[in-house]
């Protein structure tokens, strides 16, 4: 039966990579089933999702002048039903079921067996397909066998080879082959990286492989369990030299995902129990499947997402496991990844970190995963290759053809697929003001007003690997070294020395420059697998930031070491995530206190001479800014949580989303505010960090409130450069006397193009 299957899959094979034209595979496909699985009769309907319909679209033995004409609903005749159901209908006499439906003119009247098998794949049904013969039995259980198998490769080839485009292009009859308008579809997701993405979609359907395997004996278990041990051994290797290439793209700390499939590899349970099935009698692969399944469902109970998520790490590491015992075994794991040309955007139902790695990396230019959230690995991985990616993104494979064009948001965690004119253009004028190629003409140019004011510009970054494009677009510095990702990746706490060594590289990669370095900012949408935090009803709310540090102080104490070691080598600011009250920060400088004092008895180098901060994102600060002063030396304004906060507006939720905005003339008046207070203490920092700082039209009122230190993403520091060099202070202070009277962010945007176009700055709006 093997070889039947593969022989049947080589031939399809052959088939589509021969034929370019769509509806030329499909008639050879059902000529290759009819032949090689002795039917009269092969057929494969396709579902078109916007009508709603299935589609017959090729057929070997009956009518072919009805391919494209002939249209069943979900639950209509045999064919529909087990698209509906999902299962497999099998019979004789078909005209005796109650749901069947005669096709005129098809001649299927003389066909009295009716076997019909959904082509469905990974959860998704995306067509079905019939045999049928004169004989008045249904189809032998071998037949039934080869026909599922089969199916799934076809439902992967109907999917990735474009068949479903090329159904959805075809329009009235007359008007065959002309491209059907499609409509634009916004999908929403979790946002697992900033940024702007424009390019074609890739859809990549994983394969489960594991929902395939049909569960076999052996006969000789201690073969089964040799050939275990040298395929954990292969997968060890593997596993090695994936974090090689992680290391390579990202860096050192960031490739310690793969530490994680190590420990699985190590696991002495997991392995115990794999081989536990092999002593019962499975082969390997019949008990990596069910050691995979007893794993998912265990996981699948747990509360927290961060810990459900590990079981696609365990899944990735037992999978490697599978196709490393079939090759031993002689039999093929066709590579699924196929990522042919530039900008293209992959679209998937779960995506590992060792399927990324296979990837081109350079020809990607976004990821658009229905599974998995902010914390996955996967989700860490984009980030530190500076992927835009949105997770969590529900039924968007059902909704997306190959090829489509696509704009990927980050920002708004917003997925375009077939975006309409109006999207194009708004996201046009948006690259252009984060092009990747930096405005050389700026480079070397200071960062001032017109009138010769210095305004500092630094980066935002999160990981080492990110450092190297400071330099390239102007940075003088870093303005905000968020250091989650360090521990995020991680499935223990990272040792003193370990965060000492990234740290240092951080100060050795900017050569002098300041470094704010946030300590850990954890809680709501940023767990951690090894700290306990609570289910919270409202955990932006709730228990995060220096509240979680302040609990936790021997976390907190061996971050401020290795920060303060790290420090000795340069410029050191570090700065306080998530306070809301003046105690919080008197006891943070305790804390800092004793960590200096420890230090100092221990004779270990570190820095002396550093500045402390708080990050400035809480309403209740900015009603008590004098008192706060008098422990830190700056303050950093966040200003994605300050408008949350001030706004009661979840972001993530779109039914209030666009009342999230920093150019609200009541928001506007905050800034103002906070800077007015800060005139009085000359002596003391003030700087913005947000997303705000990153904003051009919000460039002139930042300045006219009297900020003048600014961190960004480094690919904002050109366009707010260009901004910035067109003004006078007095200018800023001007526009923003005069939008803080107004009585909607639109009226704001309108002032600020207006002045653009006076000032030249036509190309930014």
């Amino acid at each position: 039966m093997l070889s039947k299957i593969l022989t049947i899959l080589r031939k399809i094979s052959k088939i589509i990579a021969e034929n370019d034209d769509q509806a030329q595979v499909l008639d050879e496909i059902v000529k290759v089933l009819s032949k090689n699985l002795d039917a009269e009769v092969c057929s494969i309907y396709i579902y078109d999702e916007e009508a709603n319909e299935l589609v017959l679209s090729a057929t070997c033995g009956l009518n072919s002048d009805l391919v494209g004409k002939v249209r069943l609903k979900p639950g209509e005749g045999v064919t529909g039903t087990a698209f509906k159901s999902g299962e497999i209908v099998n019979i004789s006499n078909p005209e005796k079921h109650p749901r069947y439906k005669f096709v005129r003119g098809s001649g299927e009247e003389r066909y009295k067996s009716f076997l019909s098998v959904p082509l469905t794949v990974s959860g998704r049904c995306v067509g079905v397909l019939n045999l049928q013969n004169a004989g008045d039995v249904p189809f032998t259980l071998s037949i039934t066998d080869v026909v599922k198998s089969v199916c799934t490769q076809i439902a992967n080839l109907i999917i990735s080879s474009k068949m479903l485009k090329v159904l959805a292009s075809e329009s009235e009859p007359g008007a065959k082959g002309l491209a059907r308008k499609q409509k634009q579809v916004i999908v929403r997701g979790v946002s697992a990286n900033v940024g702007i993405a424009v390019g074609t979609a890739v859809i990549y359907v994983k394969r489960d492989y594991f929902a395939e395997i049909k569960l076999e004996k052996t006969i000789d278990d201690s073969k089964e369990i040799l050939l275990l041990e040298h395929a954990i051994k292969a997968a060890r290797k593997e596993t090695s030299e994936l974090g090689r290439k992680a290391v390579s793209l990202i860096s050192e700390a960031d490739a310690s995902i793969f530490d994680v499939h190590i420990l699985f590899l190590d696991d002495k349970t997991l392995l115990d129990a794999i081989k536990l099935k092999i002593s019962e009698g499975y082969t390997v692969e019949s008990s990596l499947k069910l050691v995979n399944d007893d794993y998912q469902k265990k996981f699948s109970r747990l509360q927290e997402q961060i810990f459900r998520e590990k079981a696609l790490d365990l899944k990735d590491v037992l999978l490697r496991i599978y196709k490393i015992v079939r090759s031993i075994r002689g039999a093929e794991t066709k590579s699924e990844i196929e990522v042919e040309h530039s900008r293209q955007i992959i679209f998937t139902n779960e995506l590992l970190p060792s399927d990324l790695f296979k990837m081109p990396i350079d020809k990607i230019a976004g990821i658009v995963c229905e599974r998995g959230g902010a914390t996955a690995h996967v989700a860490i991985l984009a980030r530190a290759l500076n992927i835009p990616a949105i997770m969590g993104a529900k039924d968007t494979i059902s909704q997306v053809r190959a090829n489509d064009e696509v704009i990927l948001d980050c920002h708004a965690e917003n997925v375009y697929i077939r975006p309409s004119e109006n999207v194009r253009a708004h996201f046009r004028d948006l690259l252009a003001l984060t092009s990747s190629e930096p405005d050389d003409s700026l480079l070397d140019k200071d960062s001032v007003t017109e009138d010769g004011t210095e305004i500092s510009l630094r980066a935002n970054i999160s990981l080492i690997s990110e450092t190297s494009v400071l330099r390239r677009y102007g940075a003088k510095g870093i303005g905000l070294y968020r250091t989650e990702f360090l521990f995020m990746i991680r499935e223990y706490m990272p040792s003193e020395d370990s965060q000492y060594q990234v740290y240092l590289k951080i100060f050795k990669e900017v050569k002098g420059e300041e470094v704010t370095v946030r300590v850990l900012d954890i809680g709501a949408d940023k767990p951690l697998p090894y700290v306990k935090i609570p289910q919270e009803d409202n955990p932006v709310l709730g228990w995060r930031g220096i509240r979680v540090l302040l609990s936790q102080k021997e976390l907190f104490k061996t971050q401020l070491r290795a920060i303060l070691r790290a420090g000795a080598q340069g410029r050191l600011k570090i700065l306080f995530p998530m306070v809301s009250c003046v105690s919080q920060m008197i006891e943070t400088r305790q804390v800092l206190s004793e960590v200096e004092s420890e230090l100092h008895a221990k004779n270990i180098p570190h820095s002396d001479n550093y500045k402390v901060g708080m990050m400035l994102e809480v309403p209740s600060v900015i009603f008590s800014i004098e008192e706060f002063l008098e422990y830190v030396d700056f303050m950093s304004i966040g200003t994605n949580d300050l408008i949350q906060y001030s706004f009661a507006v979840d972001r993530g939720n779109e039914m209030v989303s666009s009342l999230f905005n920093p150019l609200h003339p009541s928001f506007l008046k905050i800034i103002s505010h906070i800077g007015h207070v800060f005139k009085s203490y000359p002596g003391k920092g003030l700087a913005m960090c947000g997303e705000m700082a990153g904003n051009p039209y919000a460039i002139p009122f930042i300045i006219g409130a009297g900020i003048r230190d600014l961190s960004m993403g480094p690919k904002s520091i050109p366009p707010v450069k260009r901004v910035l060099r067109a003004y006078t202070v007095k200018e800023c202070e001007d526009l923003l006397d005069e939008v803080v009277s107004l009585h909607n962010p639109e009226s704001v945007e309108c002032v600020v193009k207006q002045s653009f176009i006076r000032k030249g700055l036509k190309n930014l709006i």
